[in-house]
């Protein structure tokens, strides 16, 4: 078995991976980037000679490596060749599918970021709570709600990156289009410095509630309380 677990939807996609995780009776870990094919082969041995039932779990092996590498190559023709290895691809980003046709007989399961997800980033501002509401409402019968709380943190992030005092020397921020970042100064028009930086705050403490288990109320109210207060 090949299964390539991707997508820009990290929270779902990590679900998935962590179920075949727990399925998976002593899984070995490899570390994606950089992994040769000797390490990769090694692994496999010991693997069938111990128990062949079990699976080989890689991460971010796609985006750490070129795939015009000897290395890459070596790596792509062993799996392909070796089709009960029992594989499990675990990216954080989506695969190209130039790549993934290289692996034959690999199930894909890709888990792109909903459609109507960045009109709702986009258009969080104050006084603006009711068209945010719906679209959030509207947003939760196709994603996680903790994959749009998620975004909701980053884009705050990113919109304090674009302050004064912000952080352009991010990766992240680094990494954003000319028009991306003309759309974030549009955004941050409606926000004072310190408005914004209470908003920030707010999130902050909304999600370490969530993780002490102390929070007074669900993670979906907690969103609908802090678009309210917008």
């Amino acid at each position: 078995m090949i299964l390539v677990i991707h997508g820009s939807d990290l929270v779902s996609s990590r679900d998935l991976y962590f179920e075949e995780k727990n399925k998976t009776k002593n899984p070995i870990f490899l570390n994606g980037e950089g992994l040769t094919f000797d390490e990769l082969f090694q692994k496999a041995e010991n693997k069938n000679f111990l128990d062949k039932s079990t699976a080989i779990l890689i991460e971010n092996f796609f985006s750490k490596n070129k795939s015009n590498t000897t290395e890459f190559k070596k790596i792509f023709s062993y799996i392909n060749t070796n089709k009960d290895l029992g594989v499990i691809f675990w990216e954080n980003s989506e695969v190209s599918k130039t790549i993934l046709l290289q692996l034959k007989n690999a199930t894909v399961k890709n888990f792109p970021l909903p459609q109507n997800l960045f009109p709702f980033l986009d258009n969080i501002k104050p006084q603006n709570t009711k068209y945010l509401i719906g679209l959030f409402n509207e947003l939760e019968k196709n994603a996680q709600t903790e994959l749009t709380f998620f975004m909701i943190v980053r884009q705050f992030r990113l919109l304090l990156s674009q302050t004064d005092n912000g952080g352009k020397h991010i990766d992240e921020v680094k990494r954003l289009a000319p028009w991306q970042v003309s759309k974030l100064k549009r955004q941050l028009s409606f926000f004072d410095n310190n408005t914004l930086i209470a908003y920030y705050n707010k999130l902050f403490e909304i999600e370490l509630g969530q993780k002490s288990g102390k929070f007074p109320c669900s993670l979906r109210e907690s969103i609908d309380f802090f678009l309210t207060d917008l």
